[in-house]
Order: C-alpha cells, then sequence, then structure tokens
C-alpha cells in the first residue's frame, strides 16, 4: 500500500507563532484558539496535537485531537519542557474535519494547574482514571500508569493501577513528582476502562500481599 503523506506532516503550511519563547506561544495559541502541535522533543519523539485550553504560571492544558479528527481527552504538560510549537499546518482541513464530526472545543473547568499534585487531584475528581506518563530511565520517552489517585504523599502521588485487560491491581503504588513527564485523563480509552473495571476492590496493604 503507498504510504499516505498526511497532512500534519505536510510543513509547507507551517504558520510559527510571533511570540518569543514556549510560555508567549502557547499564550498566543491559547487565546487564539487554533489548532496546534506540540514538540518536547527531550520527553518524546513525537507532537501532540490538539488546542491548548488552560494555562497556569507552569502547566499548559491540551484538549487533545486524534487522528480521527475528534476531541480525545487532555493532556497537561510542563511548559518548561515544550520545546517548540506551532499552528498546525493542516489547520484548515482541522477546523472543517471537527466541524463535520460535530466536534466543540471541550471546556475541562475545575482543573488547577498549579502543580502535578493539583493537576491529578483535580481531574479525579471529574474522571475515574487518570494516567501519569512517567519519564523513562531508558530515555524511550514516557511510560504510562493508569489507574484511580487514591492519594497523594510529600513527594508522590499515589495510583491504583489498572491492567491493560481491565482489571484492578490489589494494591498502590508511589509515582515521585520528578519522575512524571504529563498527566493524560479523560480518553475514550481510559472512560471505556473504568467502565469494564467496575467498582475498584479497597487496596491492600503491603503485608497482606503474597511475598514475591
Amino acid at each position: 500500500m503507498a504510504t499516505i503523506n498526511h497532512h500534519r506532516e505536510n510543513s509547507n503550511n507551517v504558520v510559527q507563532f510571533r511570540g518569543r519563547g514556549a510560555r508567549a506561544q502557547l499564550r498566543e495559541a491559547y487565546e487564539g484558539r487554533v489548532p496546534v502541535r506540540i514538540m518536547r522533543e527531550k520527553i518524546s519523539p513525537g507532537w501532540t496535537h490538539g488546542y491548548v485550553i488552560a494555562m497556569s504560571a507552569e502547566f499548559a492544558l491540551v484538549a487533545e485531537v486524534s487522528d480521527a479528527m475528534r476531541f480525545d481527552g487532555f493532556l497537561a504538560i510542563a511548559m518548561s519542557d515544550v520545546s517548540h510549537i506551532e499552528e498546525d499546518p493542516g489547520r484548515e482541513f482541522v477546523e472543517k474535519a471537527l466541524k463535520l464530526n460535530e466536534e466543540a472545543l471541550p471546556q475541562m473547568e475545575g482543573i488547577d494547574l498549579t502543580d502535578w499534585q493539583t493537576i491529578a487531584q483535580s481531574a479525579a475528581a471529574q474522571t475515574p482514571l487518570i494516567a501519569l506518563n512517567m519519564l523513562d530511565d531508558t530515555d524511550a520517552g514516557e511510560m504510562s500508569y493508569v489507574g484511580r489517585l487514591t492519594g497523594a504523599e510529600p513527594d508522590a502521588l499515589i495510583l491504583q493501577e489498572i491492567d491493560p485487560n481491565a482489571n484492578w491491581y490489589p494494591d498502590t503504588g508511589a509515582y515521585e513528582f520528578p519522575a512524571i513527564g504529563s498527566i493524560a485523563f479523560g480518553t475514550a480509552y481510559m472512560l471505556l476502562l473504568a467502565r469494564l473495571a467496575g467498582v475498584p476492590p479497597i487496596p491492600l496493604p503491603p503485608e497482606a500481599l503474597p511475598a514475591s
């Protein structure tokens, strides 16, 4: 089958933002309500496609757009990790396709973008599952851990994970703040996973778990 030259990879139509620095450019994208693609080259080799829908001093919230031209969840990122941001080169197509699909720009009220803890807690208050995307020690990008937030420690978030077959883990794990690359929530996959998994069990204390 012939390789499709996807509209997003055509760099001839790229429009650069006027602002200098990632923060100014994210602000311009947020205020202009335009589809963008964001690169975090030290975190992940790929682009994040979507709309910037909220900002704080240190973080931005992106409403992601899937290849099917539908809004599919939210991604909270640290502005300091953004290496490049530009208007999506397929802006005209994206906007027309979203309109054709009757997709309205989602508004996620109540997400506190102060820090990773407030992001996770406010997201968990509105959706059953979140994904903690942790930095991989092998520089392979991010590893996603999906589950329900059960609490926080001074240096970490506590998550009861769910596996890809929608089975709850019996215990919880701690995920340290410095190792978090991003936090995702509200995707169709995570919502379906939560429906299949049902009510989570009460996490077992470490002493109740079988010896490894």
